[in-house]
């Protein structure tokens, strides 16, 4: 992925300065960067020795910022706001078109991915778009490898972000076709511990099986842990294939509805959840662009994704809230 335009508005030691700032570590900058810890090492102490002041307090784990790095860091975000603005105006200007790199997640990629590329393309030079687990976008967003992302992880930890709420989804359960004969089909927690399957869980490193396992956790729920994958996609597969039970979001059945007629969908009892789903950036840049997709995100999951995923869950509808 080729160098963006922004990182061209800030010296290189400024804008490793301010990744140092996100990012805390400098094993993470080189990694990000394609080099060594010690060029970023050596190139942080140049860049001091320029200012006259030290920036980072290196016996810290993570690393820490001295007084002068976070007014720096603040001064310089606020400065990129600016030039980005004001380059964004000079190519509207001259009917230039900023290019644009946008991260979704999985289960949404398909379906709300298609609609953002369609309707934002007609503003854009370029549109790049990746699909991840929520942990890596979040990851690629620090990194400034991605300018927004369509996710439901939002860190406290990671500064000058915006967030803006597009949607929020319950929760279902998917159980294998066979199960479809079974008279009572309200599947509480303790009878799903005793169906005779194990659950098929979500990789605890990924977005979905971080808030899964915080979710069960929270509520004292326990199943074998046998099974995890990081895909929605082989989950359902494993599923509809009689290996196991799972619980995940009605996006990921509108992402594999070619696999739907070999499970079932049903409603989760309680205790329930839901995850919500963000845009998210950083503060003051693409604000244009994030506006348009924020748009056309929030229009398309509520004139489109719902009723298509009340076609075979009607009984979600009052679990979804858009914005």
């Amino acid at each position: 992925m080729k160098p963006h335009i922004s990182n061209s508005l800030l010296s290189a030691p400024a804008v490793m300065f301010m990744m140092c700032c996100d990012m805390r570590n400098f094993s993470a900058v080189a990694h990000a960067l394609g080099i060594t810890q010690s060029a970023v090492s050596k190139t942080m102490q140049k860049f001091e020795k320029e200012l006259g002041f030290e920036l980072f307090i290196r016996s810290s784990r993570p690393l820490a910022l001295t007084p002068e790095a976070r007014l720096l860091h603040k001064n310089l975000h606020g400065l990129k706001g600016e030039m980005l603005r004001s380059l964004s105006l000079l190519q509207s200007k001259n009917y230039i078109k900023p290019i644009l790199r946008v991260g979704i997640l999985e289960s949404l990629h398909l379906h709300l991915g298609f609609e953002i590329i369609k309707h934002a393309l007609p503003n854009l030079s370029q549109i790049t778009m990746i699909s991840a687990s929520a942990n890596v976008l979040m990851q690629r967003l620090v990194e400034r490898k991605l300018d927004l992302i369509i996710t439901n992880v939002v860190s406290s930890e990671t500064p000058h972000i915006f967030t803006k709420r597009i949607f929020t989804e319950p929760s279902i359960l998917m159980l294998p076709k066979k199960f479809e004969k079974e008279k009572d089909q309200t599947w509480s927690w303790q009878r799903l511990a005793t169906c005779g399957l194990p659950l098929v869980r979500y990789w605890s490193e990924t977005g979905a099986g971080e808030i899964n396992d915080t979710f069960m956790r929270v509520h004292g729920l326990t199943f074998p842990d046998r099974i995890s994958v990081d895909t929605n996609a082989l989950m359902v597969k494993l599923i509809s294939e009689g290996i196991g039970w799972g619980f995940s979001r009605p996006t990921t059945i509108l992402q594999n509805l070619h696999i739907l007629p070999n499970l079932i969908v049903r409603p989760m009892q309680p205790p329930l959840f839901s995850r919500e789903v963000f845009l998210i950036g950083r503060e003051q840049e693409f604000l244009i662009e994030s506006g348009i997709i924020y748009d056309v995100s929030t229009r398309y999951v509520e004139r489109q994704l719902i009723p298509q995923i009340l076609d075979f869950a009607p009984w979600v509808k009052d679990g979804f809230k858009v914005g």
